[in-house]
C-alpha cells in the first residue's frame, strides 16, 4: 500500500467512524499535518533523485538524511 493510499484510507475511516464532529476534525487536522510532512519529503526525495550532478552514494546519503534516518 502506498503512503498516499494509507492516508486516504485513514481519512475514510475517520469520516466513517462514530466519533463526534470535534473529534473527527481534530483527527483530520492531525492527518493533514502528516500529509503535508510527507508531501515535503516526497518533493525533497524527487529533487535528490533527479539531480544529475550527484553520484549514487551521495543521493542515498541525501535521501536518508531527508527522511530522518541518518
Amino acid at each position: 500500500m502506498s503512503i498516499w493510499s494509507a492516508i486516504e484510507s485513514e481519512f475514510n475511516s475517520i469520516i466513517a467512524d462514530a466519533r463526534s464532529v470535534p473529534e473527527k476534525l481534530a483527527a483530520l487536522v492531525d492527518l493533514h499535518g502528516k500529509a503535508q510532512g510527507l508531501a515535503g519529503i516526497e518533493t525533497a526525495v524527487t529533487t535528490i533523485i533527479e539531480d544529475t550532478t550527484k553520484a549514487t552514494e551521495e543521493k542515498v546519503t541525501a535521501i536518508m538524511q531527508a527522511v530522518g534516518k541518518l
